[in-house]
């Protein structure tokens, strides 16, 4: 047992603030974020102490993406309904545009944010992508599209 607990240990140490901003992109929100890693890293240790996974990071990254979409955080669907809200803005100019990024991403539907996340947050591939998320590669490539699309069009209104 001892040895389970080391390995997730190490894992959370390495991996904790990787997973807390991919929650962060997906909710929008600290608390949200914090409690959706939260019950994925519980999803994680279980698997580890019966010892059937090889690849945690995955799995987490996995469980984040689940979690987020069957919407089981309480918070998460009164937060999702007010499409337009925006992050508490820091003082700088690279935080404020990353704020709006993100209040941007948080109008698209769960699969497009999803997909944009994994595809342009992670930089993982296309294949990789649809791993992920659990879909085809050509879902990954429409829901892509439909949101980077959606995206430039929010951002020309904004802008304007």
């Amino acid at each position: 047992m001892r040895k389970v607990d080391e390995r997730f240990e190490a894992f959370v140490l390495r991996h904790y603030a990787e997973l807390f901003r991919y929650a962060m992109i997906l909710c929008g929100d600290r608390a949200d974020a914090e409690d959706l890693v939260h019950d994925a890293l519980l999803k994680l240790v279980r698997h580890l102490r019966r010892l059937d996974i090889d690849h945690e990071r995955a799995y987490a990254r996995k469980a984040v993406f689940n979690l987020f979409l069957t919407g089981k955080r309480r918070k998460l669907k009164e937060f999702l309904t007010d499409n337009r809200r925006l992050v508490q803005p820091d003082m700088a100019p690279d935080v404020v545009s990353r704020d709006e990024m993100l209040a941007l991403l948080l109008t698209l539907p769960r699969r497009e944010r999803a997909v944009i996340t994994a595809r342009f947050y992670l930089d993982l591939s296309e294949a990789d992508t649809a791993a992920l998320l659990g879909c085809s590669v050509g879902t990954v490539k429409s829901s892509a599209s439909r949101g980077l699309a959606k995206l430039r069009e929010l951002h020309t209104e904004v802008t304007q």
